[in-house]
């Protein structure tokens, strides 16, 4: 029985728009538990799923959301930026020593966009379509990872609370999820948070975090 409890209450964790609808009352149990049987592939009887989802403590989790879309109706601003590429390097000394060359070819005072990090192994490189050439000729080819053009930003300058709230990320991300657009990459550099998408999904994608932004709760 735990372990029933415990995919019933994961795929809950995993669905905010459902616990939302939960605590508003607005969800018949018995369909829902149907629906993670057939659609989750819950091996378990109806009966047992119903009773793991009614012990579920929807009011304790959604406290943390509902905190997370007040903050987020308190947006600051939204911009856009289209005509984006990245580039994806080996994470190496010579790298490292490269590295510094791009700032003869990124001009801020122009609007050019430079946006970098790395993880252990990797370093990514967010710039200007325009620039990817000249970019990518500071590079030996074989520290070259993989390079994808086409791409674009949504830029939102948070609330400072948003900072400290847990679950504005995840409210986000499940709202872009739920209209089918994929998140190319995430950056946060307060008091800016920024979600790199597919070009084709800017204007779909700006409407959903608009729309989610300037909602009152």
């Amino acid at each position: 029985m735990s372990n029933i409890v415990h995919e019933v209450w994961k795929v809950l964790d995993d669905h905010p728009n459902i616990r939302r609808e939960m605590s508003r009352g607005l969800i018949n149990t018995s369909a829902l538990a149907r629906y993670m049987i057939k659609e989750k592939k819950i091996g378990a009887t109806l009966d047992a799923v119903i009773g793991a989802i009614r012990r579920y403590e929807v009011d304790r989790h959604e406290d943390f959301f509902e905190k997370a879309y007040k903050l987020l109706g308190q947006t600051v601003n939204i911009s856009t930026k289209s005509n984006l590429a990245e580039i994806s390097l080996i994470k190496d000394s010579e790298v490292q020593q490269i590295l510094p060359k791009l700032f003869s070819i990124i001009h801020y005072v122009r609007g050019d966009v430079l946006r970098v990090t790395q993880a252990n192994e990797s370093i990514r490189l967010l710039i200007d379509e325009k620039n990817i050439d000249n970019v990518m000729s500071l590079f030996p080819k074989d520290k070259i990872i993989s390079k994808e053009i086409d791409l674009a930003e949504i830029n939102i300058y948070i609330h400072p609370k948003m900072q400290t709230t847990p679950g504005i990320l995840a409210v986000i991300s499940n709202e872009l999820a739920n209209n089918g657009i994929n998140l190319v990459e995430v950056m946060t550099c307060p008091p800016e948070m920024i979600f790199v998408v597919q070009k084709e999904e800017l204007v779909k994608a700006s409407d959903v975090l608009f729309q989610l932004c300037q909602t009152k709760k």
